[in-house]
């Protein structure tokens, strides 16, 4: 584990010496002490300092940079005696070789993570175009001196022009919309323009991004249905105006970075990976490496009219943060041209080969630019105007499993990152990597062999070696990427989520039954937020990604006890593969036990096939196959959730599939939607130059920042507090979303300041946040009232116990719930009434990034129609309040927490005479229940599913236990999911299910987070 020197207060402005690690930047007395802290071997910078001991000997690339980097950290007085003089060949005894001594150094162990940065990656100097230099290039930019909207009369006119382009108004609505009378009486005057024409010109002359393109395309002697058009955009500029973006300015990472905790390796994005890392060492000094994600993926667009088919091709940076680039609202992918869809008028066998062919010869024509960079660099600006020499390998593309196939360049049931085929899809190991060099290698002796343009003899040839006909991949000739192994990147939206469903819930259904799986499935207790499938799935007609999540939630506690303990082992296995696969970040242990759930799976897969699951005796599955090459893939490329194609899909549906059907004649899609792009896009970069330039004018603050512009909500819902979140001006664009996870923990922070006569009703812990409803759903109940309504009959005994506790200690600690009662129930307490609230939201943070995930309602509502014994919802409590969460996990059990639900949410109204309340805390009633001890299993957990198995806990007299606790002992929400048995019981419901079982099931399932936290992922 690295030591870092403590720093010392007192003695700081003696510190003149630094180390010059990438990762350090420690100060010392002295330059021995600095040179001592380098060759320390407990120094997290010894590595670094050996390999630049190696450069330095051999005159290595950038040797001499390296000696002033030493010069000006370590001898910074340069007339000083104790500087020596760097010569040619240094005396590199006496400038890196001191003696060894940690006597005068302080050790610490508490610095569990660290980074070590490419020292000598992207380098900058001045000289580049900044985003405000580059938009006042524009031709008109002399115009916006005196009116900054130019061709608008002002910020209004402006606004309210991008509304009407932005709306799905065609121009003719347009048109009659400003021949209203209202319009002509009050806005027309305002408006610099009165026709749907006249706007459209005004938004053409805006500065404008990439330039589209087109380009014809023809085989000879190979006709087509239609003349093939390729529109499309310079690649390299399109990264060159991600890396111009101030939105994105500081989201953008320029320096491979290795990350380590407790002295071991941690991989999360792309920057910190193995690939990043070693192709920046490939790279000359300085140089930064701009890795390349592309994704392309055909998608209808019109099918009641000629089943019309687009096929979009995005680029992005894998340098922006993977939360960042995930946001469909941040626009980091950008779309770069649109690939013909061609109908060749010749033989069926040979069709399939053209279309191949002409896909990789489109992205040799698109991706020009971009290989070009990547061989020799090019000088690119960032929003700053500083200039970075760039290379663009081709890091990353996403596409679901057929195109994989197509870009590897290998023929149908041949895996595209090994050299497995159909026949050993089902292997237990990773087969030997299929690199580009070699299939290359194959495709050349093909060339060779038989004239490409022959086209049927070329095919039959190709077959032979498993070649798919393709005679000239796009990503032969371009450096650093002519391994699609590597870059063809897990995809978790189709080889996961899609696998999931295609496969184990099949499975499963096939064992199981349709009618009982339908029937589990409608029995589970409802969740806001969370899909119910009342009527079961097997007979939808459709599902897609979000149902598939849905279903892997509840999947393996659903069916634990309708099919083979080996089969569930062998489903559970798998599926906590798919779900560590998506955790944020990984570490060595994390892979290895993934690569365990892997072996878990394949030595237990024949009890499916024995227990009637799959009709098939072999598992020559390709997702199979591809699940051995995700681990190396998370090495060498980072996490996988960066590379989903739920970014790409909903870049496809708002950038492709809206705009065809409101933005066309539905004739000639391809370009009547490039031109809406092109205006979508001015748009949207006129408003960030303008927001910009406004802020910068602007000096004081905004109005909109003051208090009088933050309305409370007088309903009872929860207070709509403002947030400070960016905007989204004028409508939702083409069906982007616009809703913001509201962070509860900033508003709660900020409630005093707001209302400042109120009493808050939301509060927060380090790790979770609360909020009520302003009022509540109960304003004035007794005790005794409440007692009955929700069937509470010790709620007076629990509250007096509650107070006994206050008395005694602070509160902080939460002894079991549910122990010996103190008091009666006919005691007497400080207050009659009670506030009542039926439900609580509640927000957690992710694990391994902190952030605030989207809240969730917990209900606590007593009997009504149709929840006859009310609804109430299960929570996981911390007994100790001071008690860090998620920590390291649940990996010691349920040790230190409890799992209870929730009967009732109340505060006390105290009575007058009480000028100080023993409590002022938001109180709640809970149940507990207690975990089912399991054999031959020293963490409690079941043995077959990992799942905790847990039981209402009950007092001698057969009554549920409860006690009273304040709610902030609250860490997550959780789901409990009955025990059904082989058969479940027909006279359950969803409203009676949790009521009525006597055992119910922990499910680690119900969300990624928690999941990561149950079984401790890289925590």
């Amino acid at each position: 584990m690295p030591k870092v020197r403590r720093g010392h207060k007192a003695r700081w402005n003696a510190n003149r010496f630094q180390c010059p690690g990438p990762s350090c930047g420690l100060w010392f007395t002295s330059s021995a002490n600095a040179l001592r802290h380098l060759n320390h071997p407990r120094s997290s910078c010894a590595r670094w300092y050996r390999a630049v001991q190696e450069v330095i000997a051999s005159e290595g690339p950038g040797a001499q940079l390296y000696k002033e980097l030493i010069a000006t950290k370590i001898y910074p007085d340069f007339n000083s005696a104790e500087m020596p003089q760097l010569h040619a060949h240094p005396p590199c005894a006496q400038l890196f070789d001191p003696p060894v001594d940690s006597r005068d150094e302080e050790w610490v162990d508490d610095i569990s993570e660290w980074k070590e940065e490419f020292f000598s990656a992207a380098q900058s100097q001045e000289g580049g175009t900044g985003f405000q230099d580059w938009v006042d290039e524009d031709e008109f930019a002399k115009f916006r001196t005196d009116n900054l909207f130019y061709p608008f009369g002002g910020d209004e006119d402006f606004e309210f022009g991008k509304f009407l382009t932005l709306s799905r108004m065609t121009m003719k609505d347009i048109n009659n919309f400003m021949k209203l009378k209202l319009v002509q009486k009050y806005l027309s005057p305002h408006l610099s323009f009165k026709t749907a024409k006249e706007l459209r010109s005004r938004v053409e002359i805006l500065p404008s991004g990439p330039k589209w393109k087109s380009r014809k395309i023809s085989f000879d002697g190979f006709p087509t249905k239609k003349p093939l058009v390729l529109f499309y955009r310079d690649s390299l500029e399109c990264l060159q105006f991600l890396l111009r973006n101030p939105a994105l300015k500081d989201h953008i990472n320029l320096k491979p970075t290795k990350l380590f905790r407790n002295g071991k390796r941690l991989h999360k994005e792309w920057i910190n990976s193995d690939g990043a890392w070693q192709m920046q060492t490939a790279l000359p000094m300085g140089s930064t490496l701009l890795g390349v994600i592309a994704s392309s993926d055909k998608t209808n667009i019109s099918v009641m009219n000629g089943d019309r088919v687009a096929h979009p091709f995005l680029l992005s940076l894998a340098n922006i943060e993977m939360d960042h680039l995930m946001k469909a609202s941040n626009n980091a992918l950008l779309m770069t041209a649109l690939l013909p869809v061609p109908k060749f008028l010749c033989n069926k066998d040979i069709r399939g080969v053209l279309e191949k062919r002409l896909f990789h010869h489109c992205l040799d024509i698109v991706c020009e630019p971009l290989k070009a960079a990547a061989s020799t660099g090019v000088d690119l600006s960032d929003s700053d105007g500083q200039l970075f020499h760039c290379h663009t390998p081709l890091v990353a593309y996403i596409v679901d499993t057929p195109e994989a196939a197509d870009i590897a360049c290998v023929m149908g049931k041949t895996s595209h990152l090994t050299m497995a085929s159909h026949h050993t899809f089902g292997d237990s190991f990773r087969h030997e990597e299929r690199t580009g060099a070699y299939t290359w290698e194959l495709i050349t002796r093909v060339n060779a062999a038989v004239d490409p343009w022959d086209v049927a003899d070329y095919q039959k040839l190709s077959k032979t070696v498993r070649l798919n006909g393709v005679h000239l991949p796009f990503w032969r000739d371009w450096p650093l990427s002519i391994n699609p192994a590597r870059f063809l990147t897990p995809e978790v939206l189709h080889h996961l989520h899609k696998g999931f469903f295609d496969h184990d819930f099949q499975w499963g259904r096939n064992i199981v039954g349709d009618e009982e799986i339908d029937f589990r499935l409608s029995l589970l207790q409802p969740r806001v937020g969370h899909r119910h499938f009342k009527e079961g799935v097997t007979r939808l007609k459709q599902l897609g990604g979000r149902e598939h999540r849905e279903l892997q939630r509840c999947f393996i506690s659903m069916i634990a006890d309708a099919v083979p303990q080996p089969v569930v082992r062998a489903l559970a296995a798998l599926m906590d593969f798919r779900f560590f696969t998506q955790s944020p970040q990984f570490d060595e242990a994390t892979f290895s036990r993934m690569d365990g759930f892997l072996m878990e799976f394949h030595e237990l897969k024949q009890s499916i096939i024995d227990a009637g699951g799959r009709e098939q005796s072999h598992f020559n599955i390709p997702k199979l196959e591809f699940y051995h090459g995700i681990v190396p893939s998370i090495r060498w490329a980072g996490a996988p959730m960066q590379y989903t194609a739920d970014m790409t899909e909903k870049a496809h549906s708002t950038q492709i599939k809206i705009p065809a059907r409101n933005e066309t004649n539905h004739r000639d899609y391809d370009p009547q939607i490039v031109r809406h792009l092109d205006r979508v896009e001015k748009l949207r970069l006129f408003s960030l130059f303008t927001d910009n330039q406004a802020s910068a004018r602007d000096d004081g603050p905004h109005e909109s920042d003051s208090e009088s512009d933050v309305e409370e909500s007088n309903s009872d819902t929860d207070s709509e507090v403002a947030r400070e979140e960016e905007d989204i001006e004028g409508p939702s664009l083409a069906g982007e979303s616009t809703r913001r996870v509201r962070n509860l923990f900033h508003e709660a922070a900020l409630y005093s300041t707001w209302y400042p006569d109120r009493e808050s009703r939301m509060f927060t812990t380090s790790s979770t946040a609360f909020s009520l409803n302003r009022r509540p759903s109960l304003a004035r109940i007794t005790v005794d009232d409440a007692a009955t309504r929700f069937g509470l009959p010790d709620l007076r005994a629990a509250l007096g116990d509650y107070l006994d506790r206050l008395k005694s200690d602070s509160g902080s600690s939460l002894s079991v719930i549910g122990g010996r009662r103190h008091n009666k129930t006919d005691c007497i307490l400080p207050f009659t009434y009670l506030q009542v609230w039926f439900s609580v939201r509640v927000q957690t943070k992710s694990p391994h990034q902190a952030k605030p995930l989207p809240a969730e309602t917990l209900h606590a509502k007593p009997p009504d129609e149709t929840w006859t014994y009310g609804r109430y919802d299960t929570v996981l409590l911390c007994n100790d309040r001071s008690t860090a969460w998620p920590g390291g996990g649940l990996k010691n059990g349920l040790l230190g927490h409890t799992i209870a639900q929730i009967r009732l949410i109340m505060k006390p109204v105290w009575r007058r005479s009480h000028e100080l309340p023993p409590t002022t805390a938001t109180l709640m009633y809970v149940q507990r229940f207690n975990v089912v001890p399991q054999s031959g299993s020293p963490s409690g957990r079941e043995p077959s599913s990992g799942l905790f198995v847990l039981r209402r806990a009950l007092r001698s007299d057969n009554t549920r236990m409860g006690d009273v606790v304040e709610v902030d002992h609250i860490r997550t929400p959780v789901e409990l999911t009955p025990r059904f048995g082989a058969k479940a019981d027909p006279r359950l419901s969803p409203y009676t299910s949790l009521e009525f079982s006597l055992e119910m099931r922990l499910n680690k399932y119900t969300s990624k987070e928690f999941l990561w936290i149950h079984d401790s992922v890289s925590l």
